[in-house]
């Protein structure tokens, strides 16, 4: 009952302290994006060089853009916390923040529900034969691989997958495997019903199986990309966590007693290793939600990562602004499922 009281109010004191950072937040992007020598208005006008310069005065005008930056940010301030984010102006001109995140939201969550899955499995797994067969070759060869994700950045890693995938499958399958690497589905697909905003689901839930093996199809090497990079973080906390865990007494004790190595690893060792790791599998949904920016710049995959680049170049603020509040309470969030998570895996520890 202490306990429970307790947790309850850690966690209310952590959402105290998530409101105050996420106004932070929003204080800092606002000030930032304006601040930045890109002119949204020119480069709305810029296609047609012979637009008088009375017409660039109105259009500042008619979007507030004239007004000192601290009115401006009250006015925004205001609007923001009455569910009003603002229209965007450049990216998805007229349509509302929060209408825009709420249609690639969904596209974000489906580019990582992949790696989400496999990278926890995988890597757990990993990290459990690295330790077992510690400083042999299965654990160099384990290593390598850690290595190899810790050292290659993910942009150009998913470069080199996409021009493996375009330039030597596609030629020498003559066609068998050909992946269309330079968007997120099909131009000859029809998508024009949105129940969910999910490809998958959609698909799904009306039998198209045209539509769901041209969205998987598409999944697939951004997710080869992001499940090479993000598998080192686990598997190196799993492979230091059983390291430590196999020399403990207890069990040196089971060992003693003639227990089997599988049940020495799967019993004894694994649940008390896997405690430190949780904490980096719940930090790798967020980091995957909000790191997605490269992949689908890359792969042409317009979810919140690219509509965030293309906001920041054309200088449209109000999608910048909300797209990285979103992002903050994602990260926000998942540390605190961490903390609690954690609790419930190890008993031990009180808040």
């Amino acid at each position: 009952m202490v306990k429970s009281k307790n947790m309850l109010m850690y966690i209310v004191k952590r959402l105290l302290i998530m409101v105050v950072m996420i106004f932070f937040v929003l204080v800092a992007t606002f000030f930032l994006t304006n601040l930045m020598e890109v002119n949204p208005v020119l480069n709305k006008l810029s296609s047609d060089p012979r637009v008088p310069y009375e017409i660039y005065l109105e259009e500042r005008a008619r979007i507030g853009a004239d007004k000192p930056i601290l009115e401006r940010f009250l006015i925004y301030l205001n609007n923001f916390f009455l569910g009003n984010w603002g229209n965007s102006y450049i990216v998805a001109e007229g349509v509302p923040v929060t209408t825009l995140i709420a249609s690639i939201f969904p596209k974000t969550i489906e580019l990582v529900i992949i790696p989400i899955i496999v990278i926890p499995i995988l890597s757990v797994k990993l990290g459990i034969s690295s330790a077992k067969y510690r400083n042999k070759w299965q654990d160099n060869i384990i290593r390598g691989i850690i290595m190899l994700g810790v050292c290659i950045p993910i942009f150009f890693l998913a470069t080199l997958v996409q021009y493996f995938a375009s330039n030597f499958l596609n030629v020498y399958t003559y066609g068998v495997i050909n992946f269309e690497t330079s968007s997120a589905n099909s131009i000859n697909i029809d998508y024009d019903y949105r129940w969910t905003g999910f490809r998958l689901i959609d698909a799904i839930l009306f039998n198209d199986q045209a539509l769901l093996q041209d969205s998987l199809v598409h999944l697939i090497l951004p997710s080869v990309a992001s499940i090479i990079v993000s598998l080192a973080g686990i598997t190196r906390q799993t492979r230091a966590s059983m390291l430590d865990v196999m020399r403990k007494d207890y069990v040196r004790t089971a060992r003693a007693k003639g227990v089997a190595e599988k049940d020495v690893i799967n019993k004894h060792s694994l649940r008390n290793a896997l405690i430190p790791t949780s904490n980096e599998i719940v930090g790798l949904v967020a980091s995957l939600l909000v790191g997605s920016l490269f992949l689908e710049i890359i792969f042409n995959y317009k979810g919140m990562g690219w509509y965030l680049f293309a906001a920041i170049q054309g200088g449209d603020y109000v999608v910048v602004s909300g797209i990285v509040i979103v992002d903050t309470i994602i990260i926000l969030s998942g540390t605190l499922v961490a903390d609690i998570l954690y609790t419930i895996i190890d008993p031990r520890i009180v808040y």
